[in-house]
């Protein structure tokens, strides 16, 4: 493995449940140290826990699954970690080990890392089963995209060997989605492994055609059937159902998060579309029709705004009651814009752009939305 300096690591409770049980020998210390920690726990004297940790081999299975199998690691994968996150669940003995474990890696001396941190994910817990299948696996989704948008992918390691059996699945998803290496240790196995690449992989032009009722679920809003109209079926896999007063209210999912995860930061490129060329660059053109308000001046704003938009033209409204306001898609290999105003009264256009693929399409789709969409 390539040198990787970034370790996103799921962590569970394991340090603490094995400090917690009785004592035995394989656990890899005394059993006076075994009575000294849990003299420790049961004082509630976070100091003095972390001083005695940090006397003991990371590799003793008293450590729990997250020290040794990071441990591992650092020995048998070459990594120049200087970066370490840590995400635990909304408990309070997550937070308790996210910080212990913050505070240990701090004071390891012999790593001397710039980051050592956990990351506490909202609502994921196991006290309610929908808030953590909803929202905990979507945020844990959201919250590592923050550290890969931050360092990149092909500086990161993810270590899923801790935490829910959920946790570990959303964060191995991820790895393979993005081409993120992911690595796991059983508590029986000898050695941490690598899970081999597999061909994980999203048909993009879903996003194109839906572009913009999936920025807004990405932004985190959530919208009944009614709202919605005729749900694309395809859709359904990325998002979360609930019921609300015997009405079923659509959520993006955590798969939904690394669908958009995966375009942010694997597909999604800076094309840099080349500006339209002068003899091409004409003005809107409007036909004789009755629009919404405020409806020809925004289409000229997005003209003027845009150097990659050639020209545009108004079509025909059809009711497309998912799109609310303003919205941009693909359809057939052809971009097109919405707007509603106040009134709820729409109208559409057709933009003609310098794009020349379909992936250049869904960009200039999913650009013009993140710009214009609250407009």
């Amino acid at each position: 493995m390539e040198k990787r300096d970034v370790i996103i690591c799921t962590v569970g409770t394991s340090l603490l449940t094995n400090i917690d049980t009785p004592y035995k020998p394989e656990a890899g210390i005394s059993a006076e140290l075994h009575e000294k920690l849990q003299q420790a726990r049961r004082s509630d004297n976070d100091v003095a826990l972390l001083k005695l940790l940090l006397e003991i081999e990371p590799t003793s299975r008293i450590c729990g699954a997250e020290i040794n199998s990071i441990e591992d690691a650092l020995t048998t994968k070459s990594l120049n970690l200087r970066h370490l996150f840590l995400f635990v669940s909304d408990t309070v003995d997550g937070r308790k080990m996210g910080d212990l474990l913050a505070r240990y890696y701090r004071q390891r001396r012999d790593l001397d890392l710039e980051t050592s941190e956990f990351v506490a994910v909202e609502k994921l817990q196991d006290k309610e089963p929908k808030d953590f299948k909803i929202h905990g696996l979507r945020n844990l989704v959201r919250e590592m995209g923050k550290v890969i948008q931050r360092y990149t992918s092909d500086r990161i390691v993810i270590n899923a060997t801790g935490g829910y059996k959920a946790q570990i699945a959303i964060a191995v998803v991820i790895g393979q989605t993005l081409g993120i290496p992911v690595l796991y240790r059983h508590e029986r196995f000898s050695e941490i492994i690598d899970f081999p690449p597999m061909p994980v992989a999203f048909d993009y032009s879903l996003l194109g055609e839906n572009s913009a009722l999936l920025t807004d679920f990405e932004r985190g809003e959530a919208f009944s059937l009614a709202e919605v109209g005729e749900l694309d079926e395809r859709l359904r896999v990325l998002l979360e159902e609930v019921d609300v007063d015997g009405e079923p209210v659509f959520e993006l999912g955590a798969i939904g998060e690394i669908f958009m995860l995966g375009y942010r930061q694997r597909v999604l490129k800076p094309h840099a579309l080349p500006p339209a060329a002068e003899d091409k660059k004409r003005p809107p053109s409007f036909s004789d029709h009755h629009y919404p308000k405020g409806f020809e001046e925004f289409v000229r704003k997005v003209w003027q705004e845009t150097p990659w938009i050639e020209t545009a033209e108004s079509r025909g409204y059809s009711g497309q009651r998912g799109i609310k306001g303003i919205g941009f898609y693909v359809r057939e290999g052809r971009l097109f814009g919405a707007y509603q105003d106040k009134d709820n009264f729409g109208g559409r256009f057709e933009i003609f752009t310098t794009a020349t693929s379909p992936d250049e399409l869904i960009w200039a789709a999913d650009f013009l939305n993140q710009k214009y969409r609250e407009w």
